[in-house]
């Protein structure tokens, strides 16, 4: 996770708009990151947040095109 190209960090989404954003629940948000998927998360003292950058990448790791090579 990297400053964008005017120096400002990147925006930290709770895990509720997360989960809006990916259409799950926190809890399955909880259950991904226990077994190590998921989108990439940061934990700031005791708080999970997701960078906008993560989410993307993630959705694009899993977005599949029909007959295309699984």
């Amino acid at each position: 996770m990297s400053e964008n190209r005017h120096g400002v960090p990147p925006q930290l989404n709770k895990p509720t708009v997360t989960g809006l954003i990916l259409g799950v629940t926190t809890q399955t948000l909880a259950n991904w990151r226990h077994a190590g998927r998921g989108p990439k998360w940061v934990k700031l003292g005791s708080a999970v947040r997701y960078s906008d950058e993560s989410l993307r990448d993630f959705i694009e790791a899993n977005t599949k095109t029909p007959g295309a090579a699984q």
